[in-house]
């Protein structure tokens, strides 16, 4: 971490076919363990959503008008830089991110109060997400779905297979 970037360096260089100007692109990339991607896919709540992170830190640099990350593959390792070109406006920034995370914070426990009454009959994920105006389903799945299940106050109507297409959410009667 410095003053004006911060650097992250992760052993390994890019896998297979991965190419660095592929990243973030609508590009299928390779993952270099198949199965324990199947196997996290599956599971459901350990990983969703692959590919999504270079757009959402493309997408967060922009909103704060911060310069698009810098990646780099270098002798067995990869590296992304954020660059802070002004120290000041990356403080109003993250001034304004805790602001907003807050902000989030709260809507999202209004929303889950919401899903809990709502839930009281059993409901899909496609009808929640129309219910709470929430438009994709890692975002209900991580910030509604996921924290009601762990809390014991949301349960699965099919408890065999959580993943299922046809699954449905419950409020549990406390």
């Amino acid at each position: 971490m410095y003053n004006d970037r911060i650097e992250i360096i992760n052993p390994g260089a890019l896998y297979g076919t991965n190419r660095i100007d592929k990243l973030g692109t609508a590009t299928t990339m390779e993952a270099r363990n198949t199965t324990i991607v199947r196997i996290l896919e599956e599971k459901g709540s350990v990983i969703e959503n692959r590919h999504s992170g270079i757009p959402t830190m493309i997408r967060e640099m922009k909103n704060y008008g911060l310069p698009e990350p810098e990646f780099y593959e270098e002798r067995d390792s990869f590296k992304v830089i954020f660059r802070n070109t002004n120290v000041v406006q990356a403080t109003q920034s993250a001034t304004q991110m805790a602001t907003q995370s807050a902000t989030q914070k709260n809507k999202y426990e209004e929303i889950k109060q919401k899903v809990l009454k709502y839930c009281e009959e059993p409901k899909t994920s496609e009808e929640i997400m129309k219910y709470t105006g929430i438009k994709t389903k890692s975002v209900l799945s991580r910030k509604i779905i996921q924290p009601l299940t762990l809390s014991g106050k949301l349960d699965y109507t099919n408890k065999n297979s959580v993943n299922a297409k046809n699954q449905k959410y419950i409020t549990k009667k406390q």
